[in-house]
């Protein structure tokens, strides 16, 4: 049954018109589309070996200070001297900067150790558990409360 100007009733949204409706569906569609992969952004123990870290011993070569995570790189020789370049999440711009970290607290060629939870895949990837300077300082450590996010 139509109503005024076009509109019509459905039920309990009188004077409310198709294309409103469609248009609310529309988006309520949209955001739980979105909501899987904002959800999955954090399932890491799905993507990372949580319970087996890996010691990594090589040279910074780059630190990507940005969100939604800062990244480190580094080269990193394997067990027949190949050099590997290793990409390890970290927590976020603001909370490490809270803590005292920025861009320049890790330089390009700077030698470190880092404890990561690597990929399960077996890619040279992983999430930082804390970071070891030359002079023995853990730095960016999870251990001590440096939260992922």
């Amino acid at each position: 049954m139509l109503g005024d100007a076009g509109t019509s009733y459905t039920g309990g949204f009188k004077g409310v018109s198709m294309k409103t409706l469609i248009a609310c569906f529309a988006l309520a569609a949209g955001f739980s589309i979105l909501a899987a992969p904002l959800s999955a952004h954090h399932g890491r123990g799905d993507a990372y070996d949580m319970e087996n870290p890996v010691t990594l011993e090589g040279t910074v070569t780059e630190v990507r200070w940005a969100n939604p995570h800062v990244v480190i790189f580094m080269d990193v020789a394997d067990g027949t001297g190949a050099v590997v370049n290793w990409g390890f999440e970290n927590s976020n711009v603001s909370t490490l900067a809270r803590q005292g970290y920025n861009r320049r607290t890790l330089r390009i060629g700077q030698p470190i150790t880092a404890l990561v939870n690597p990929s399960r895949q077996g890619a040279p990837v992983g999430i930082v558990v804390k970071v070891i300077l030359e002079d023995g300082t853990e730095i960016m450590s999870r251990e001590r409360g440096n939260p992922l996010d």
